[in-house]
């Protein structure tokens, strides 16, 4: 049998090294586990790294309100027990190489801080990355469609809604009615955004209270957080608007009252329960053996807990996740709000506290109040922080 012409075989050659090419370039390479929370929007990094908020209905039964994210719960809880007395808290900013290995830690699968050790950090690292997360999210707190809609109701009514003595008021202000505004707006937005939203101002609220010792009224917390929570690039050249902006973070803060956790409308729907819960498994399959259970299936222990207040309960907490064993009992279900770690039942709650951050161990419980129609004085402004490069301005 004669040997195939030279010319034949080049041409198999050819053809084969072009069929080989082509399959090369239809290989999909496989999806990625995700990675990190900084820079990552709400709504993606909520569902591999968060803490979920319950609370109890009148009858006693248990149901998931929504989620925060791990890194605002984690520094939350330890800010509210250890920095409400710090002169500058929030103001002054932390180690630059503490902040670096924080943000590692939250930033890291497929714990992303859940059992971070405060140890060897301070207040002032813990305020920093905490800062630092909101002002890097793609979009504010209060998203972009929802920009207007929240500076409307005050818009030239600054100085009588706040104080803003610089602004040029209209008169004839109903603080009732923007109150009531306000609330229908947080009920419209999405229920993740929300949620983080009104966990915020809590915390704002918590630290205004005790502006006499940390120097941190409403007015000088609503400068530092307000590129995190209201923002948009058009007016950032725009002193009146971009101040009208703090102005609105004021009146929220002022009125924290009226915009609590648990407040009717406010809860996650089923489906996005649905989403995260899904978005935690799917993470933790990705980054587990096949032979490991699911983190958000089991309770995780508390030692650390501190209340925030609710609008559906007589008691709410906010507990810090401190360990992962597994295989703990479910507490029985009893009528109190409480945030858990990861999305599944939680631990007991305590009684709320008027918004006076203390340790758990020590806080004198009150029952939660409903909303009132009185507004906190405004506080004399401070000049904004720039000591965080990640600053939206």
């Amino acid at each position: 049998m004669a040997a195939p012409p030279k010319r034949d075989i080049r041409s198999w050659w050819r053809t084969l090294k072009k069929t080989n090419k082509d399959e090369e370039q239809e290989i999909v390479p496989a999806p990625t586990s995700p990675t990190g929370i900084f820079g990552v929007p709400l709504q993606v990094s909520i569902k591999y790294a968060n803490v979920a908020i319950s609370l109890s209905d009148n009858e006693g039964h248990s149901f998931i309100y929504g989620y925060v994210p791990i890194v605002v719960a984690k520094c939350g809880v330890f800010l509210k027990e250890k920095a409400t007395d710090v002169e500058g808290i929030f103001r002054l900013a932390g180690s630059a190489k503490r902040i670096k290995e924080l943000q590692t830690a939250f930033d890291s699968p497929d714990r992303y801080g859940k059992g971070l050790d405060w140890t060897g950090y301070t207040v002032h690292d813990a305020a920093s990355i905490l800062r630092r997360y909101l002002n890097l999210l793609p979009e504010p707190i209060i998203p972009t469609e929802f920009y207007e809609r929240f500076r409307d109701p005050i818009r030239n009514h600054q100085g009588e809604a706040v104080g803003n003595t610089e602004a040029k008021d209209i008169g004839g202000f109903d603080e009732e009615a923007a109150v009531k505004e306000y609330q229908k707006l947080i009920t419209q937005m999405p229920p993740l955004n929300r949620q983080l939203l009104l966990y915020i101002l809590d915390l704002l609220a918590v630290f205004a209270s005790k502006a006499d010792n940390n120097r941190m009224p409403a007015a000088n917390l609503a400068a530092i957080f307000q590129p995190g929570t209201l923002y948009h690039s058009k007016d950032e050249l725009r002193p009146d608007e971009y101040k009208l902006c703090q102005d609105v973070l004021i009146f929220l803060i002022e009125n924290q009252d009226h915009f609590l956790i648990g407040m009717p409308g406010t809860a996650a729907d089923a489906e996005t329960v649905e989403e995260v819960q899904q978005g935690a498994t799917d993470a933790i399959q990705a980054a587990s053996p096949p032979t490991t259970t699911p983190e958000h299936n089991n309770l995780s222990s508390l030692s650390k807990s501190t209340s925030v207040r609710s609008a559906s309960s007589a008691k709410a907490t906010v507990a810090e996740p401190t360990s992962d064993a597994a295989g703990e009992p479910a507490p029985e279900p009893g009528p109190t709000p409480e945030i858990e770690n990861g999305p599944g039942k939680g631990p007991p709650a305590r009684e709320p506290s008027p918004p006076l951050a203390q340790s758990a161990e020590t806080e004198t419980p009150a029952p939660a109040t409903q909303a009132s129609s009185q507004a906190s004085p405004s506080q004399p402004s401070e000049p904004k922080a720039a000591d965080d490069p990640a600053a939206r301005p």
